[in-house]
């Protein structure tokens, strides 16, 4: 009985291969083995997508010219290629897939993972009905984890719909990039402009927010306003007090005319402090980083954007230091909450020096 693990990309096979008792390097994939695996056992790899969609010329060459009488494109049936610098690879996971007889998918636990793994399934032409496909689902690429992880092997078609869905994103870019592109810059021809314009689902629209709020700063025209609050001394404290509910006031006018009302001046006056509230607020510790708000915080302390904090904490993943970044997850499992406390004190140990 044959067992093929089928990782996303070569550093992910290489963590895997670490966590074995015993393996061989062979030209695209290594064989290991391990009491947690079955008998023989190899993990191939892919360099992220083996395979993509086809470009409109695939379909028919009248598409290499664009034009509004080709317009839209719609194909009845997608067309999906294994590029020509990835082929000798995809060759190497194809011969392994088909003289499986257990399939472990162990790409990324999202829905690109699914879709790398299942696209590549598919264009190997593999009868998955005559297999076992289980799916490998961790978040941390520690060795515990991934041990663990294969103790506890998931049934992988409770994921097919997420490589379904992941499928349909990926069709929907293509439809919007390769109708969108040439309208736009056939359109824009049309009107004097020259050159090759992108259009995306995601770029396109995201591109228009940051110029909607570029306009809005370059538009920006401040106001002035007022603010009513009061300095107070009680017994020899000073604290500032504020208008509540809080309100501002466009023009001195109506500042004024609210001060009448409510018989205040300006300057010193005495008053009576008729109620003191005490309460006893309790803070609960922040939450761990999500991957947006890591970006966020890293943005706002160095400057540094959301792609390079991506590839910074996807090179710390890989080097096990941080849990699966892909992620809007605030918390980490059971497994790594009792790794991280038995470690506590090396931690503190590096604090204190």
């Amino acid at each position: 009985m044959t067992t093929v693990i089928l990782a996303e990309k070569p550093s992910q096979a290489r963590s895997y291969v670490e966590a074995f008792k015993n393996s061989t390097k062979k030209e695209g994939y290594f064989s290991v083995s391990d009491p947690v695996l079955a008998n023989e056992t190899f993990i191939t790899y892919g360099f992220g997508h083996l395979v993509e969609l086809a470009t409109p010329e695939k379909y028919d060459q009248k598409y290499k010219r664009w034009s509004f009488s080709n317009l839209p494109i719609f194909p009845d049936k997608y067309k999906f290629i294994v590029p020509r610098d990835k082929k000798t690879q995809f060759k190497i996971v194809k011969d392994l897939l088909m003289k499986a007889d257990t399939i472990i998918i162990a790409t990324d636990s999202d829905r690109e993972g699914e879709n790398i793994a299942w696209s590549i399934m598919n264009q190997a032409k593999i009868n998955l009905k005559s297999k076992t496909i289980k799916r490998l689902w961790i978040n941390s690429l520690e060795k515990d984890a991934i041990l663990n992880g294969f103790k506890n092997l998931k049934d992988a078609w409770n994921y097919y719909p997420a490589y379904q869905e992941a499928q349909t994103r990926q069709i929907s870019d293509w439809l919007v990039g390769m109708n969108g592109s040439p309208l736009y810059t056939l359109l824009l021809r049309q009107s004097g402009v020259r050159g090759v314009y992108s259009i995306g689902r995601v770029q396109t629209p995201t591109l228009y927010m940051v110029y909607q709020r570029d306009q809005e700063i370059k538009n920006f025209k401040p106001e002035p306003y007022f603010e009513i609050s009061a300095e107070i001394l009680a017994n020899r404290q000073k604290f500032v007090a504020k208008l509540d509910p809080y309100q501002r006031f466009k023009d001195e006018g109506s500042l004024t005319s609210f001060m009448e009302a409510k018989d205040l001046r300006i300057g010193f006056r005495e008053a009576l402090i008729k109620d003191v509230l005490q309460e006893t607020k309790k803070t609960a510790s922040p939450r761990l980083f999500s991957l947006s708000s890591l970006q966020s915080a890293i943005n706002k302390r160095y400057h540094a954007s959301a792609s390079d904090v991506l590839k910074a904490v996807q090179a710390l993943y890989e080097a096990k230091l941080l849990t699966y970044p892909r992620t809007d997850c605030n918390y980490i499992t059971d497994q790594e909450f009792n790794y991280l406390f038995s470690n506590l004190t090396g931690y503190l140990s590096l604090v204190s020096n």
